[in-house]
């Protein structure tokens, strides 16, 4: 009975939640328990809020509690990643920590569009050992 918007949209939630590792989903998990747990008035608050978001933002989510948050900083340099680079892409951030991920954010905001594909090439191109100094180079610090 749902239209077919809401069957892509269902399907695309479900593939975000298998993509992620377990220890988001166990954080996700907690966070559902949580919400529930809250009276009615709180979790409706909280629900309004956040459907009130950009969908942008709330499409960030769907990667995650550790990568949503910083999503819309990153999304101008791999909100636009070619099919064949979305898995590498996700491999990677996923292998980044919160301070690696703020980094990444600072360049993501700095970079001109027409440098975007090439320095998220030459960030994919890095060995995981080599990100760190790459990413404080390009930052400044």
């Amino acid at each position: 009975s749902q239209s077919a918007a809401q069957k892509r949209d269902a399907r695309a939630r479900y593939a975000a939640w298998q993509a992620l590792p377990d220890s988001e989903k166990q954080r996700l998990r907690q966070a559902a328990a949580a919400l529930a747990a809250m009276p009615p008035a709180q979790r409706d608050a909280l629900r309004a809020r956040f459907a009130g978001m950009d969908q942008m933002h709330r499409d960030a989510w769907l990667l995650g509690p550790q990568l949503g948050v910083f999503y819309p900083r990153l999304q101008p340099l791999l909100g636009f990643v070619p099919e064949a680079e979305r898995g590498p892409v996700m491999a990677l951030l996923r292998a980044l920590d919160a301070t690696e991920l703020e980094q990444l954010s600072l360049i993501s905001l700095r970079t001109p569009p027409q440098e975007r594909d090439a320095v998220r090439a030459q960030l994919l191109g890095l060995a995981p050992a080599q990100r760190g100094a790459w990413l404080r180079e390009k930052v400044g610090r």
